[in-house]
């Protein structure tokens, strides 16, 4: 089997690797940030097969997380006329569609828990839920600030 392995400096190579820690940190497969940063530094649109060569991992745990950051509207499918194969590139703006994902969220958990609020019967209990729902609201907009500063800025 032909290596479709990338060249990468090193710290194309420490970027990728920190953005894998990060990513763990949150909860996430290490894999899954070093996806996202390799196809962010190499910035172009990649096979499966060359993330995984590349990145030194399995082709399986390639096309899980690809389609966990697919699922994150953060990269997505393409086509190249000719060939077989499905490439995977960035989206056009990843960070607005993350943070829409991120203010729905917000949001939903808010109603959740407002309309929890009024149903809790110990003062002390509802006083703590309504704060809650309080950290959510602050969450929210706080994100649509930041989407409205980042679709500036790509405008």
């Amino acid at each position: 089997m032909t290596t479709r392995k990338i060249t990468l400096s090193e710290a194309e190579t420490d970027f990728i690797e920190r953005m894998g820690i990060n990513a763990e940190a949150d909860g996430q497969a290490r894999i899954t940030g070093r996806i996202w940063a390799l196809l962010m530094v190499v910035a172009r649109d990649l096979t499966s097969a060359e993330i995984a060569d590349t990145l030194m991992v399995s082709r399986g745990s390639v096309s899980i997380n690809l389609r966990l950051l697919e699922s994150l509207k953060i990269i997505e499918r393409r086509s190249k006329p000719g060939k077989r194969e499905t490439y995977f590139g960035m989206c056009e703006h990843p960070y607005t569609l993350l943070i829409k994902q991120f203010i729905e969220r917000f949001a939903g958990y808010r109603r959740m828990i407002e309309a929890a609020a009024s149903r809790v019967n110990r003062p002390e209990g509802r006083e703590n839920v309504v704060n809650l729902a309080k950290f959510y609201e602050l969450q929210e907009r706080g994100h649509r600030y930041m989407l409205e500063e980042l679709e500036k800025s790509e405008s």
